[in-house]
């Protein structure tokens, strides 16, 4: 990139829900260095607050959203990382600045190579901006990330400030002593003239609950409810997604989150009890696991029984219907992700402790014990690993419920396609493949190198998804990040991703029945409609997976409103066009509602290429024909 220009990021991938961004520079001299910071701004373009400003003594901002990732020595220099998890940033933040700073009379000017590059959650390069001459100057804003209509986009600003640190900050609002003071204090507070805010310090994670009837804009909320006989919970409740007792009851609209932080604290204590609770019941699940559940991966399947037996029953359409009546299905999805989300993370923080590189050596043997006992230090790890797999499962669960997408558990395709979906397992894909991809691009080296050694070659022997899940946790152990345990961001990472992957299947799901509902019911040829239909879709002698739900649903729905079973069309192998016409061609009457499902059907996994098209139009033809 140029100065000066932007770029969607959107337009350049589909894994920008979080990016990483690298600041580069080297010296021929090998002296000095420069210090990253990175401003979070309102619409006004100001600071709300010193919690707003990241810098070496305030190195996570936006609710967690906004992390300093540490520098790099380079060959001749060095690289700063910044992660942005932009799903994240608070909604009042339109401008994210990244800049930089250098003391000592030391100016900018005097590095080569600047460079800065944004990499997609993939670890892609999605972007490099190359700054030629920076000039005399002691600050520098690199480039900017910034909200246009409803997507990021990023600016390569290259601009530098002759008046140094505090004028950069000045023209942020930033008040310089008041953030040093409040990086001492291990607090920050408010800048000069302006408001605190009331996030002074990054809290503990805090489980959002979805929109009630009050709407989607209503803000997070929580039941006031006490806990005798499980009044006040909610679907949003870890007793929903994480334990088996189901849903209760609904949540009381209008106790905001943002009520005080006399009452957040209060909450987060609360989240923190329910958090604990979970973990003590899981813990005796462990207990009741012997060395060889774990070793042959037999914990899944009995933990996957054990979170869904009894829950299925309660967290069903009829419950979600009564608790969250005209509320948007898109605001409530959206809220249970990200409280699943941070109770991930909330769980993450309190285990954190028992990953350590004498679980890591343990595991291979399991610590020599016998089949029948499991060592301390596994145990824990355990606990760990089956809160976030029940979390995740059943979290998927309820967002299928919530698009109104019918899963038969009992069905092993159906309980397949669930685990699959909560824990974005995908079919051919390597057990590593999947653990990189699950997990921040700026841990992903070290994973990498994690695997490439023999310290979990007993893991490989576990079947997949056990296997899959137990090395994607395992990784926590021995790699820090600034001071922050991997624990809580692989385990709020991972959810997140399980989450915004369930809405995307289970989303695009509702849309194609949907689709599927409406044809059938506007059909006056539905047995016909099946022909063309399948006729449109083996045009092109390929089968995409919307194209299969499609036809999966239309057949359904057919037998169930029309009682049409066409027998001749389910042992079928190859469609004979001519066959297809020839029922077309002797069916009297308008056959308009034909060719707007043949359009239709076309369109379902994107536009309709040039076969379809042939298809459509010969169609066209017919029915005018007639």
């Amino acid at each position: 990139m140029i100065k000066g220009a932007n770029v969607g990021l959107a337009t350049l991938s589909e894994d920008v829900g979080s990016v990483v961004m690298s600041l580069g520079w080297s010296s021929v001299t090998e002296e000095g260095s420069a210090d990253v910071s990175v401003l979070l701004l309102d619409g006004d373009g100001k600071v709300r607050g010193a919690g707003d400003f990241c810098f070496h003594g305030n190195p996570t901002a936006g609710e967690g959203s906004v992390r300093l990732l540490g520098k790099t020595p380079t060959a001749d220099g060095d690289e700063s990382r910044i992660g942005f998890d932009l799903d994240a940033v608070p909604p009042g933040v339109e401008r994210i600045v990244v800049a930089a700073s250098r003391s000592g009379g030391s100016r900018f000017g005097d590095f080569d190579d600047l460079l800065l590059t944004v990499a997609d959650s993939s670890g892609n390069d999605l972007v490099h901006f190359s700054v030629e001459d920076a000039g005399a100057v002691s600050a520098f804003i690199f480039g900017e990330l910034y909200r246009r209509a409803g997507e990021w986009k990023f600016r390569a600003v290259g601009q530098g400030y002759a008046s140094g640190p505090a004028g950069l900050a000045a023209d942020f609002g930033v008040d310089l002593d008041v953030a040093a003071r409040s990086a001492d204090d291990g607090a920050v507070t408010g800048l000069g003239s302006r408001a605190a805010s009331p996030a002074a310090a990054v809290p503990p994670p805090r489980a959002p609950e979805p929109a009630t009837e009050a709407g989607a804009d209503a803000g997070e909320t929580r039941s006031q409810e006490g806990d005798a006989g499980h009044p006040g919970r909610t679907p949003d409740s870890p007793e929903d997604l994480a334990v088996p007792e189901g849903p209760a009851d609904a949540v009381e609209a209008g106790d905001a989150l943002d009520a005080g932080d006399g009452q957040d604290a209060g909450r987060e204590t609360a989240d923190r009890e329910t958090v604990e609770r979970e973990r003590a019941e899981l813990k005796e699940f462990i207990k009741g696991l012997s060395a060889d559940d774990i070793k042959s991966g037999g914990w899944f399947t009995k933990l996957s029984a054990q979170a869904l037996s009894s829950y299925t029953g309660k967290a069903d359409q009829k419950y979600f219907r009564e608790r969250y009546e005209g509320v948007p299905v898109d605001a409530v999805v959206d809220q249970r992700i990200k409280m699943a989300a941070r109770y991930a993370a909330l769980e993450g923080g309190l285990s954190a402790g028992a990953y350590t590189a004498t679980v890591a050596a343990t595991l291979g043997s399991l610590g020599g014990a016998s089949a029948a006992t499991v060592p301390a230090a596994v145990a824990t790890m355990m606990v760990d690993v089956a809160f976030v797999t029940r979390l995740q499962l059943r979290l998927a669960h309820d967002i299928a419920v919530l698009h109104r997408v019918p899963l038969d558990l009992s069905d092993p395709d159906d309980m397949w396609k669930l685990i699959r979906v909560a824990f974005t397992i995908k079919g051919g894909e390597a057990v590593r493949e999947g653990v990189v991809k699950a997990v921040p691009a700026l841990v992903r080296p070290m994973i990498k190198r994690f695997y490439s050694g023999g310290a979990l070659t007993a893991a490989r022997g576990l079947p997949v998804v056990g296997k899959y899940l137990l090395q994607r946790n395992v990784i926590k152990i021995g790699i820090p990040l600034v001071g922050v345990p991997l624990a809580v961001v692989l385990n709020r990472w991972t959810t997140l991703l399980a989450g915004r992957h369930a809405q995307a299947v289970f989303r695009n799901e509702a849309r194609v029945i949907e689709l599927a509902e409406g044809l059938s019911r506007r059909s006056r040829h539905p047995q016909l409609m099946l022909w063309v239909a399948w006729l449109v879709i083996r045009a092109d002698r390929k089968i995409t997976d919307d194209e299969t739900l499609l036809m999966r649903h239309l057949v359904r729905l057919v037998r169930e409103q029309h009682h049409v079973v066409d027998e001749q069309l389910a042992h079928l192998v190859d469609v004979d066009p001519a066959e297809v016409w020839g029922r077309v061609d002797a069916e009297p009457g308008d056959l308009s509602d034909l060719l707007d499902v043949a359009e239709r059907v076309a369109a379902v996994d994107g536009d309709a290429n040039a076969l379809e098209g042939a298809v459509i139009s010969e169609l066209r033809d017919r029915c005018a024909r007639v």
